[in-house]
């Protein structure tokens, strides 16, 4: 049987997650009794016990033995409670999978949104935290080997990345996964959780239903399939902490008291689809879209203000919350607030290493967030802080007048930014996407990007490759910031009429 682990704050919480409740020492001292909550965190200095709950969380989550799961104190804080006397339900999930065609795929293993990663489907349903669950599914499917159960979506583990340096205000390892190797599987969380189905996305096409009992019901709007009668509905009877709302392109998971606020669903997700289709546009994504993005906040995340993956993981702080489902403030002007950090981080998930240069990887995202400002919002000035035209201004002065040098080129993602902000001015948005075609038809040759053979090649390609899809020799632009250039490049590209911005042949600083 396949090892899944092998493959792969308070504000607006439920009131559940304030609960206090003193700790007795002993308590505090045993992995499976210990409360970490935001009041009262698991401190980085008390790394013996950490490293004892990380190793109980991980056992316990492996375990097979369902019969002995038992609710973790903790998981009444985080991820939640079930509202007392919510009833359990059995529910039939009608899933239906379809395989990327090959020339899609081909591109999109390439992007850096974790593309291989398992895809999760919905079942509107929610574990409360030591409840067995079962999943009853077809003998065909039970015998492919590829599908897993999933409970829970938070599914970061706090003791990597920054988190395993901070404190801790949630247990740090809560998602559970069982294979779905059998026709009748049963499983328990310590933590519970939203409940999904997994499926690696290159499996053949299969449809099925997939019946699931021991769960309660929990929010789940779909755009062009629930009506408000039914969302109405869904937001009187639930007692779960979590729910979702979703398009075709992403799935958006958060908590219920966000969504018993939120009347008018079909608007935003209207507006979510639009940030995403812009996303995709500048991108060249192919469609139809093969699964949705995921979105997911946490009370904490393994490291970042957000960070981009299948899901993105969001803070689960005032910013976020009072923005993620807020249609007057998904697309306003915000200095680098929470929108900038949406659009950056889905940019993250478009990125293609092939066209990522030294120096980019926190820079092309951005490109993805100028173009929804551009698009959606009709004005990229007041996108961030960092870019407004004094600070772009300014920047440029400082970094010409003691000379181009590409090393603090590199170590500079909002330098790097004002650099291409001065191609796009000239060259406009199809310019990019231009950029970006070619790089997917070289896939058709070269599917795994050979001419990347150390970093000179890869950024001579990049230089060639933009100089091309533009029709101008931007040799001298590149060089004038300081990139180091091959030979043959400069020569090659000598059949374009040279390009470099007017003002920077006289005064850079303008």
């Amino acid at each position: 049987m396949k090892n899944y682990y092998a493959l792969t704050v308070a504000m607006l919480l439920p009131v559940a997650l304030l609960a206090t409740v003193p700790p007795s020492d002993t308590t505090r001292s045993d992995p499976s009794q210990v409360e970490i909550r935001k009041d009262q965190p698991l401190g980085k200095q008390d790394t013996a016990l950490r490293k004892a709950v990380l190793s109980w969380s991980r056992t316990t989550l492996e375990s097979t033995d369902y019969k002995s799961i038992q609710a973790h104190p903790s998981s009444r804080y985080f991820p939640g409670e079930v509202k007392p006397g919510t009833p359990t339900i059995e529910k039939v999930v009608p899933i239906h999978h379809r395989r990327p065609a090959d020339s899609t795929w081909r591109i999109l293993r390439r992007l850096n949104g974790y593309p291989d990663t398992y895809t999760q489907y919905s079942t509107g349903l929610y574990a409360p935290a030591g409840q067995v669950i079962e999943i009853q599914l077809p003998q065909y499917l039970a015998d492919m080997g590829e599908l897993f159960v999933q409970i829970g979506c938070h599914t970061d583990n706090l003791g990597q990345w920054s988190a395993g340096r901070s404190n801790w205000v949630r247990m740090p390892d809560i998602v559970k996964y069982a294979a779905l190797d059998k026709t009748l599987v049963r499983v328990s969380s310590p933590f519970g959780g939203l409940i999904y189905i997994k499926c690696r996305p290159t499996v053949k096409d299969w449809s099925a239903d997939i019946r699931i009992s021991g769960a309660v019901s929990s929010p789940l709007y779909i755009r062009g399939v629930t009506t408000d009668e039914q969302w109405q509905a869904q937001l009187k009877s639930s007692g779960a902490p979590w729910g979702e709302i979703a398009t075709d392109r992403i799935i958006l998971s958060v908590p219920d008291s966000i969504l018993q606020k939120l009347s008018n669903p079909k608007k935003v997700m209207d507006l979510w689809d639009a940030i995403i289709g812009a996303e995709m546009d500048l991108g060249q994504y192919p469609q139809p879209v093969y699964r949705p993005m995921r979105l997911a906040v946490d009370v904490q995340i393994s490291g970042g203000f957000m960070h981009n993956g299948y899901p993105i993981m969001a803070h689960c702080d005032e910013g976020t919350l009072n923005t993620i489902a807020n249609p007057d403030r998904l697309l306003e002007p915000s200095s680098g607030g929470s929108n900038w950090g949406y659009f950056h981080e889905i940019g993250h998930n478009l990125q293609n290493p092939d066209w990522i240069i030294a120096g980019t990887g926190e820079v092309s995202c951005n490109f993805f967030a100028l173009y929804c400002f551009d698009r959606l919002i009709g004005d990229r000035h007041g996108a961030h802080g960092e870019m407004t035209a004094e600070k772009r201004k300014a920047r440029i002065r400082q970094y010409f007048a003691v000379g181009p040098d590409y090393s603090k080129w590199k170590q500079d993602p909002f330098l790097a930014l004002t650099m291409f902000w001065q191609i796009q001015e000239a060259f406009g948005w199809e310019a990019f996407k231009a950029f970006i075609r070619r790089y997917q038809q070289n896939l058709a040759t070269d599917p795994n990007a050979s001419f990347a053979k150390n970093e000179d090649a890869k950024r001579d390609r990049f230089v060639q490759t933009f100089s091309e899809v533009t029709g101008r020799n931007l040799v001298p632009f590149f060089k004038a910031w300081g990139f180091p250039l091959g030979n043959k490049l400069e020569k090659e590209m000598k059949v374009y009429p040279e390009w470099i911005p007017y003002n920077m042949k006289f005064d850079v600083s303008q």
